[in-house]
């Protein structure tokens, strides 16, 4: 049965901003902000593909040990699903790991990139509002940046809520996914 992820922006999300020693943590997650409205970028077409990816973190690490094939072109025609980690790495970091996938073919291979909310404090480092924003827009510039350099033909969203982000929207892994760049709108099939 196909099942659609919405669409809409979810309106809301929740960031750390309890610690686990705080009265409220086993029931709350943190203060509730706006979410920005989603970034395409690419040709106005609809993609459907099998999906891959997960934390941009460990993918690196997937690739640096050698447990990804050697050649990319499994990926042919797939959705790469990308997110951030609390760990909160800088957007030329971001950068770096996408311009390796790009240097591996694993960005041309790939018709459409998927790039998840990311989260943009932690128990212990929490910016204003200003430096949250300017953290997921810079991430969210170079995702576009990158992956257009690699592959001008792939459909791209972000800030979709899937990944290290709440709310968390669940993802298929290796299922079919539709991203739709003509109506703005990304579909799951969870059959």
């Amino acid at each position: 049965m196909a099942l659609g992820v919405p669409s809409r922006n979810p309106g809301g999300h929740r960031g750390a901003t309890l610690t686990p020693a705080d009265p409220q943590a086993p029931t709350e997650f943190g203060q509730r902000g706006t979410t920005e409205p989603w970034t395409w970028a690419g040709p106005a077409r609809s993609v459907t593909g099998h999906t891959w990816g997960g934390c941009i973190e460990v993918i690196q690490w997937i690739l640096t040990a050698g447990c990804f094939p050697s050649d990319p072109s499994v990926l042919d025609g797939g959705v790469l699903l990308l997110e951030s980690s609390e760990e909160l790495i800088p957007a030329r970091e971001f950068g770096f790991i996408l311009r390796s996938l790009g240097e591996r073919g694993v960005l041309d291979a790939v018709d459409a990139v998927l790039v998840a909310r990311p989260p943009s404090s932690d128990f212990t480092r929490r910016p204003d509002t200003a430096g949250r924003a300017a953290h997921r827009h810079a991430q969210r510039d170079t995702a576009i940046e990158m992956t257009q350099r690699y592959n001008p033909d792939a459909v791209i969203c972000v800030g979709v809520p899937f990944g290290h982000t709440r709310p968390q929207w669940i993802l298929p892994h290796g299922g079919t996914v539709t991203a739709d760049g003509v109506r703005r709108r990304v579909w799951a099939d969870y059959g």
